[in-house]
């Protein structure tokens, strides 16, 4: 049986789909790949990374069981099949045969196991469902689950299903791990200089043929003018780049503006868990939404790249919900609202959002003034990573409001199982109402498509319409340039940034 795309097949690949590309000769010219990145929390350890880009980077070298193809469909990698039973709460995973870590140990279930165990010894809410993990021969593994959970074969596509060698992890431990990764992948580490670069060189043993480039260098964008113009001489093959700056290069034959798949999804969101905070109230939360017309800053920040959401799934994904309504732009509505829930003089607030790019600080400046216009002066803070991460994904919790924030994923269940499920640490000063968290059990269980597409779309309905547990903004495509003389690449055509071996750079 077939499921659509983006959801659970459980009974493994369709065929059409699942084909991976023949080994072939390296063409002429390899090259070194320079390319945007940014600095990582954890590059080798996937228990530990806590920032999406960080699997985005060490993808070229640690490899998933799983990934996903330019139609969002899961396809193989490091395994090659897998078959699900709802009825004994198992998923069992054929590995493929004849792969070599970077340091000469072999992949096999063993390793698997392995790895999976790591990760779930990390608390990470993505394989809470597994039980315990089982080596039924050589290259298949077993996952025995407490409650079945369909959305785990789309965690495999991510930092649940990167494979590290063993060998290296017990000769020198996590924390040497975190900083120096030895996977599967086409391109092995050589360095890490914080804030500067990372570089990799091609690995020679890798499993699906020699890579055709030399080598990547990850170089961290820094200031945007000078990033632009290491792009426009030729020294920079690929750079993430502001929708401003990517309109700008539109017109520039020598380069193609990328418009990836994914994005980031953010919203805000108050402390609605405290009874004492004006976020208690959904009169509050409504008044937030209608008062800021994010129609008006998808226009002014997005040029064009940015998609309007009232709701976590991506217009024309399975999962999107075509009647949730939301909350439009009316101010006078917001006024309402709020002097209904007694606070006709507004109040005053603290807004906090990741600090990481400084579109982020125009953006919430705007949302800033927006909350001013009907009456909530907000304060804003924007935090560093760490700083950020405490608040909102260690649990910490924070006061006021925040800027919440995740990358796309396919399965939308994926997306969002860190707030969204029983037991989730992420943004927990945001209410879960009791039947939320059963409606996404019930999703996520599902064994037939159109149950849970269905369930989804409920669970969409319920957050946005029912509760406004946060206003949504545009979805923020990471907007990327690329030199056409790059090649066979897949950025912007893959989720995740998925890196191809097949890459390479003409003269």
């Amino acid at each position: 049986m077939v499921i659509a795309v983006g959801m659970f097949l459980l009974n493994g690949f369709d065929p059409a789909a699942a084909q991976t590309p023949a080994q072939n000769e390296r063409p002429r010219y390899g090259g070194i790949l320079k390319r945007h990145g940014f600095e990582p929390v954890s590059l080798g350890y996937p228990a530990t990374m806590t920032a999406q880009t960080d699997g985005q980077q060490s993808s070229v070298c640690l490899e998933t069981l799983f990934r996903f193809n330019e139609k969002s469909e899961i396809i193989p990698l490091l395994a090659t099949d897998w078959k699900a039973d709802a009825k004994s709460k198992t998923i069992t995973l054929t590995l493929r045969k004849g792969v070599t870590f970077q340091d000469g140990t072999a992949f096999n279930a063993k390793v698997c196991k392995w790895n999976i165990d790591k990760f779930r010894e990390g608390k990470r809410k993505e394989l809470s469902h597994v039980a315990s993990v089982d080596v039924l021969d050589d290259f298949t593994v077993r996952l025995n689950l407490s409650t079945f959970d369909n959305v785990i074969i789309s965690h495999l596509t991510h930092d649940a299903g990167r494979m590290i060698s063993q060998a290296a992890y017990e000769k020198n431990g996590q924390v040497w791990c975190e900083k120096n990764p030895v996977g599967t992948g086409p391109f092995q580490f050589v360095s890490w200089q914080k804030d500067v670069m990372i570089k990799w060189k091609r690995f020679d043993g890798y499993w699906d043929g020699k890579p055709y480039l030399d080598g990547i260098e990850m170089i961290k964008n820094a200031d945007p003018v000078a990033d632009i113009m290491s792009l426009k001489s030729g020294e920079r093959h690929l750079l993430s780049v502001e929708p401003k700056d990517a309109k700008a290069l539109e017109g520039d034959s020598r380069f193609t503006v990328l418009t990836p798949p994914e994005g980031l999804v953010a919203t805000l969101a108050g402390n609605s868990k405290d009874p004492k905070s004006p976020f208690a109230d959904i009169r509050v939360r409504q008044a937030v939404s209608h008062a800021i017309d994010m129609e008006a800053m998808s226009k002014a920040f997005g040029y064009g790249y940015y998609k309007p959401m009232n709701q976590w799934a991506q217009p024309g994904s399975w999962a999107f919900n075509t009647s949730v309504k939301g909350y439009p732009y009316d101010p006078a509505k917001a006024k309402q609202l709020l002097a209904a829930a007694g606070y006709p003089n507004g109040f005053k607030t603290n807004l906090h959002y990741f600090a990481m790019l400084p579109m982020y600080t125009d953006e919430m400046t705007a949302v800033q003034q927006y909350l001013k216009q009907v009456g909530i002066d907000a304060t804003l803070d924007g935090a560093p990573r760490p700083r950020y991460a405490e608040m909102a994904s260690l649990a910490k919790g924070w006061d006021g409001m925040i800027r919440m924030q995740s990358f796309w994923k396919p399965d939308v269940l994926a997306q969002v199982s860190g707030w969204m499920s029983q037991g989730g640490t992420e943004f927990s000063e945001v209410i879960r109402p009791p039947e939320l968290l059963e409606l996404y059990d019930r999703a996520t269980q599902a064994v037939d498509s159109s149950s849970k597409k269905k369930l989804t779309q409920d669970l969409m309905m319920m957050w946005t319409d029912k509760y406004c547990l946060a206003t949504f903004f545009p979805m923020q495509t990471l907007t990327m340039v690329k030199s056409k003389k790059l090649h066979d690449d897949l950025f912007g055509v893959v989720p995740y940034q998925y890196h191809s071996p097949k890459a390479w750079l003409s003269e």
